[in-house]
């Protein structure tokens, strides 16, 4: 049982501390870049680059 209310307590204190950052900055969260949907050539709708 003191497994599990110390996860919680771990991910609560985890969710926390990403919020108050995102906070803090004041900035829109950003998605990837690309990544694997991306095929050879194709431009990240993001960034701009071009995926070699």
């Amino acid at each position: 049982m003191i497994n599990i209310v110390l996860g919680l307590i771990i991910a609560t204190l985890a969710i926390l501390g990403m919020s108050i950052g995102l906070i803090l900055k004041k900035k829109p969260l950003q998605p990837s870049c690309g990544g694997i949907y991306l095929s050879k050539g194709d431009m990240c709708q993001v960034c701009g680059k071009i995926k070699e």
